[in-house]
């Protein structure tokens, strides 16, 4: 059957009215002067989109009064000192589950920044920026998710990757884990470890590495800011990182899963990291401000006056600001990594988000006056199939609750467990989508500004079961 080539019949109508209106533009324009022939083309445009947007309707409905409540609990966190400032955003599912999900809530809080360093006498500089809902967070471990799974998900769709693939297919000398024998003579069971393992932490490799111990092993060659300490990583993961756990039962939360799969992507299509994400996943979702920055290049993919969210004050005085926080990805991956690295907004994370939650397909908005009429064009990244999978809350993992590069179960205290995927960052990001209800909450924070002693896990649950309580349907 011939897919239509509109999605709905407002859209329909929208496309053809406009149509008309042109048609009728034209004749105008013959019989009087251009300036009136113009002005019936905006008022006819917008009587259209009156039309439309009292046609359409919205999939869920937040109480306002209810929503307060979680106002009252993030202003009190930051007064209490958690963090400094916060955004919220929460997303409905479209009516449809094809077009942009509907923004229900989007709210900023408190101050993005506090300082911008230390002085030459260690104290803290005041200089204090107001939070906006257009901030950059460093996404920490949230990159895991959005920047490292999903590109691998376009490389299994595109027949270049399977899911129980060996990892020593394609990093060279990748070792097996193998038994300790308890008394001489006993056989050594060995077991290789598989993309599977990686992507739901079942690898049994360590949950990272001791920078300043591995950048102290290379320091003797000279200054380590000049090295490939990559792939001195990737070959180090290979040959010498301890197999702590069989693979496949137990599992261990791990960056360094993360960051063989970088090595995996970055294998098999040619490309960095950061060059295969935008080019296979940001750019098609059309995000406007999701980027990885790698600290060795000149130029930079933010403007000076970009509203970034800066981190931790650094042992020297100097703000991280546009560069990652996590240690391994900033020193030693020079800010492109699979744990982390990742830049983004509330607004990009809600379009990712209306994907994820429509089964792999978007309806993003066409540029000029027939986008601002609501007429968009559907991209279809991932299939059904695709996002079912790397969702599905497997038996053999049911019991830690990982799926394919995320973690199952709610933030808060009232929603099923089963069917709400989710992750964190270690910064104070975190993505939440609730797949039976179609509700996504977006909570970030910057609990690590402007010393790394802020908390966001109660917050975040509490604000989590007002959203719950506040959905009206």
């Amino acid at each position: 059957m011939t897919k239509p080539k509109y999605s709905n019949f407002y859209t329909y109508i929208c496309v053809h009215a406009f149509k008309v209106l042109r048609c009728a533009r034209k004749v105008l324009i013959i019989k009087m002067k251009h300036l009136f022939g113009n002005m019936f083309l905006l008022v006819g445009a917008a009587v259209i989109a009156a039309l439309v947007m009292g046609c359409s309707r919205r999939s869920h409905e937040l109480s306002m009064a209810r929503m307060q409540l979680a106002d009252n609990v993030i202003n009190q966190a930051i007064e209490a000192g958690d963090f400094p400032g916060a955004v919220l955003c929460v997303v409905g599912r479209a009516a449809d589950a094809e077009g942009m999900g509907d923004i229900l809530y989007l709210k900023s809080y408190g101050n993005r920044q506090l300082t911008s360093g230390k002085n030459s006498r260690g104290e803290f500089i005041p200089d204090t920026l107001p939070m906006t809902t257009d901030a950059v967070f460093d996404m920490a471990s949230v990159s895991k998710c959005v920047g490292t799974t999903l590109s691998v998900m376009r490389l299994i769709e595109d027949g270049k990757l399977r899911i129980d693939d060996k990892v020593e297919r394609y990093i060279d000398n990748f070792a097996e884990w193998q038994s300790i024998p308890e008394k001489r003579g006993d056989p050594v069971e060995r077991k290789a470890i598989t993309v599977r393992h990686l992507l739901n932490h079942t690898s049994g490799l360590a949950p990272g590495i001791h920078v300043p111990t591995f950048v102290g092993r290379y320091e003797k060659w000279g200054n380590v800011d000049k090295q490939n300490l990559r792939d001195s990583l990737i070959v180090y993961l290979a040959k010498d990182a301890a197999r702590n756990t069989c693979p496949g039962e137990k599992m261990r939360y791990s960056c360094l899963n993360f960051i063989t799969l970088q090595a995996i992507v970055e294998k098999i299509s040619g490309k960095r990291l950061d060059v295969f994400a935008n080019e296979a996943v940001f750019e098609p979702l059309r995000l406007k401000n999701t980027w990885y920055n790698p600290i060795d290049e000149a130029e930079k993919p933010y403007a000076v006056d970009a509203p970034i969210v800066p981190t931790e004050v650094s042992a020297d005085g100097s703000l991280l600001r546009g560069e990652v926080h996590d240690p391994t990805a900033r020193i030693v991956n020079r800010g492109v990594s699979g744990n982390a690295g990742l830049f983004s907004t509330a607004e990009d994370l809600a379009v990712v988000a209306s994907m994820l939650m429509n089964g792999g397909v978007v309806k993003l908005p066409k540029r000029g006056l027939l986008g601002e009429l609501g007429v968009g064009d559907c991209v279809r990244l991932y299939s059904h199939q695709t996002i079912d999978t790397f969702f599905q809350l497997t038996d053999d993992c049911r019991e830690h609750g990982r799926t394919l590069g995320w973690d199952t179960g709610s933030f808060g205290d009232v929603d099923d467990y089963q069917r709400v995927i989710n992750h964190t960052g270690y910064t104070g990001t975190s993505l939440q989508m609730n797949l039976d209800e179609g509700v996504a909450i977006i909570f970030l924070t910057n609990r690590v500004h402007p010393i790394d002693d802020g908390a966001v896990g109660r917050t975040r649950a509490l604000v989590t079961n007002i959203i719950s309580s506040a959905l009206t349907k």
